[in-house]
Parts: structure tokens; C-alpha cells; sequence
């Protein structure tokens, strides 16, 4: 067999060979190339979908003047969106959970923000970090920091409601920080994605766990997986989705200015080290997922400038390893009105679910408000 193809045999296992004749994992995912245009920063190059939004907080000088962490969910014929909400910068001392609902039908109308959770010590900061449905009930993920992120008390609670009004007791659930819920995986299990605290970060980064438990609510138990390079990972918001087959993707944020991304085999329980994949973010959060006609999508900050957040896109690809087009979401320019740590201007934190004819989107604007596009499926169609 000549080298050409033994090229070949390893990229057909997933294998690619390494500049210094070693074999190394081939990335899980990537871009075709061309895909984004970094010389074009107001539009990477990539044509503008139309979309219908919907503003469902808006900071004043008379309210809290942070949010951020938009999460979505649909149960029955209701859709529900929770986020951090803090009274002037972000994850400081007293910052809540708003959540606010909407009927399948009337998307352009939200109810007013209810409170959700806060932290009863008023020590720490909460953060949002999803919903999972189980049957006609409803777990509301949150964190709870120790005064900071990392902090060892930070930790992940829940509580649960029937009806996504009256709430039980909050309950502890494991240490870390999360910002995303539970994914349900092919074989019934949930894992779970998000990052160690205290002195674990000393050599690790990205926590992920399984469970067998539908609810989410006990039962998880930690997966394998080796961070690699400690210097490249601040934060990672893991952003998992499944493959055909049951094969796991999960891309991670981090310092080198594109996405790295491990992948499961077994359902979560082991992982690949992470590597550097060619799609480009500017470090923040990114969101995944996979629409009716199969396709997969991802939605991120693509400009080649750290913290950039001013143009927000979706990519598409048919097999989940490929991305190969790609849209404009928001692009217009923002301007935060409130001063705050860490406040950035622009298009924030994405997360993604489909309901009905329709992708919704939620995010940030200038970690002040909260607003949530509506993007007809057939405008992404593969055919388009």
C-alpha cells in the first residue's frame, strides 16, 4: 500500500498523521473552506437571514442592568426562557434566575419575567443553567457560585414544578459551574457539560458527567476525559450534540481562537482530548443542535477577534462533522447603556431549540437584555 493510501485508511478511522509522522486525532468537526471571511468582520462574507425578534427584558436605570445565559425549553405548548439576572455587572453578589413564558402559538408574546431562584445565603451569584422535561415535570438548572466562579462551593441546583409556577425546594446536585442543562443521549442517559471548580482545575478544566436518571435530579457519575494543553482553556462551555449512531460531539471554548472539540463512542463515559478544529469563535458561549431535516447547526461568534461579539451566525452541516454554510443572524451595531464588569457590547451567549415551522434563538444583547429570533426552518433548508 502505497502512503497515499495510508493517508487515506487513517483518515477513514478518524486518524489524521501528525507533522512529526505521529498519528493524532483528526478533528471531530470543521468548516469547508472559504466558509467565513474573516477580512469582512460586519458579515464574514455570509448572507443575512430574515428573522422575527422579540424582546423579552430590557434594562433600565430602575431594574437590574445585567443579564446573560438565555436558556430554552419546550413543554406541552408552552415555551419557557430563563436567564442570570444581576443588578449591575456580571455573576456578582446577588444576582437571580428570571424566567418568562410564552404559548406555542403566541411567540411574539412573553409573560412578564418571574423570579426563579436566588441564592438564600446572599453570598453568591446564580446562574442560569437550563431546563430539563421529564414526563409533565419540569427541572430548572441553575449555579450557584461561592462569591466567585470557581470557587469550591460553586455547585449545580435544581428545583422542579409541574406546572412552571410553583417550585419546590431547591436541591444540590454536584459541584461545578453550569451554564447549560442536561442532554438526552441516544440510549436514554443524560450528560451533562460544564466546568470544575476549586482545586480540581489544578489539572483539569471541562467537567462532564452521565446520569441514568431521567430527571437529572441524582445519580451522576463523572466522565473520562483529559483537558490536554491546561493554558488553552479558561472557561470551555461545552456545547454538546449526537451524531447518527449515538456518537457524541462536544466543541469547547477557548484561548486559540477557534473551537476545540472532543468526541464520545460509548455514550459519554470516555472522551478523546480535545483538539483544535478550524472553526473559528471569538471566545463565548456557542450553541448546537439538530434540526428536523437532519441537519446540524451551530451558532456562534465567528470574528477572528477575542470577544468580539458583534455579529452573531448560524452554520449548517448534513453530517455534523462539516459545516459548509452559514448565515448572518444579528450583525447590527450595540452599544451597552450601563456600565458593569465585564460588560460587552453586541450579540451574546446563544441557545437554540426547534418548535414547530421555527428555530428560536435566544441571547444577550450587551449582557443587558434579552431578545429571542424566530427563523422559519425552510429559510435553512438544505435545499436553499
Amino acid at each position: 500500500m502505497g502512503s497515499s493510501c495510508r493517508v487515506e485508511a487513517l483518515i477513514g478511522l478518524g486518524l489524521l498523521l501528525g507533522v512529526s509522522g505521529m498519528v493524532v486525532a483528526a478533528p471531530p468537526l470543521r468548516i469547508s473552506d472559504g466558509l467565513f471571511d474573516p477580512s469582512q468582520p460586519r458579515t464574514q462574507g455570509l448572507p443575512k437571514l430574515r428573522i422575527k425578534e422579540t424582546v423579552l427584558y430590557k434594562a433600565s436605570a430602575r431594574t437590574h442592568k445585567f443579564c446573560h445565559h438565555a436558556n430554552l425549553v419546550r413543554q406541552g405548548q408552552r415555551v419557557l426562557c430563563m436567564w442570570s439576572n444581576g443588578r449591575v455587572g456580571e455573576d456578582e453578589v446577588g444576582q437571580r434566575i428570571l424566567y418568562s413564558m410564552a404559548e406555542v402559538g403566541r411567540l411574539d408574546k412573553w409573560s412578564a419575567p418571574r423570579e426563579l431562584a436566588r441564592d438564600p445565603s446572599g453570598k453568591g451569584a446564580c446562574v442560569a443553567a437550563g431546563w430539563l422535561v421529564n414526563g409533565s415535570t419540569l427541572v430548572a438548572f441553575y449555579t450557584v457560585t461561592g462569591g466567585t466562579n470557581f470557587e469550591p462551593r460553586t455547585a449545580l441546583w435544581a428545583k422542579v414544578s409541574t406546572d412552571g409556577r410553583n417550585w419546590s425546594d431547591p436541591r444540590r446536585i454536584l459541584p461545578g459551574f453550569y451554564i447549560a442543562a442536561p442532554l438526552k443521549l441516544v440510549g436514554g442517559s443524560l450528560l451533562l457539560a460544564g466546568e470544575h471548580v476549586g482545586e480540581a482545575r489544578a489539572t483539569r478544566r471541562m467537567a462532564l458527567y452521565r446520569t441514568q436518571q431521567p430527571d437529572g435530579l441524582g445519580g451522576w457519575d463523572e466522565a473520562k476525559i483529559a483537558p490536554g494543553d491546561l493554558k488553552v482553556f479558561g472557561y470551555t462551555e461545552p456545547a454538546p450534540y449526537v451524531l447518527p449512531g449515538g456518537r457524541v460531539v462536544c466543541p469547547f471554548r477557548n484561548y486559540s481562537g477557534t473551537l476545540y472539540a472532543s468526541e464520545s463512542g460509548d455514550e459519554g463515559r470516555t472522551w478523546g482530548v480535545p483538539v483544535k478544529t478550524t472553526f473559528p469563535d471569538s471566545l463565548a458561549r456557542h450553541a448546537s443542535g439538530r434540526l428536523p431535516d437532519g441537519q446540524y447547526f451551530l451558532v456562534n461568534n465567528p470574528s477572528a477577534k477575542r470577544l468580539d461579539r458583534s455579529i452573531l451566525t448560524i452554520a449548517l452541516s448534513r453530517d455534523g462533522r462539516l459545516f459548509d454554510r452559514a448565515f448572518v443572524l444579528k450583525n447590527e451595531p450595540t452599544a451597552k447603556r450601563f456600565e458593569g464588569k465585564h460588560k460587552l457590547d453586541g450579540w451574546q451567549y446563544p441557545h437554540a431549540i426547534v418548535v414547530k415551522t421555527s428555530l428560536l434563538v435566544a441571547y444577550s444583547v450587551n449582557k443587558e437584555d434579552v431578545r429571542l429570533a424566530r427563523i422559519r426552518l425552510d429559510a435553512l433548508s438544505r435545499r436553499k
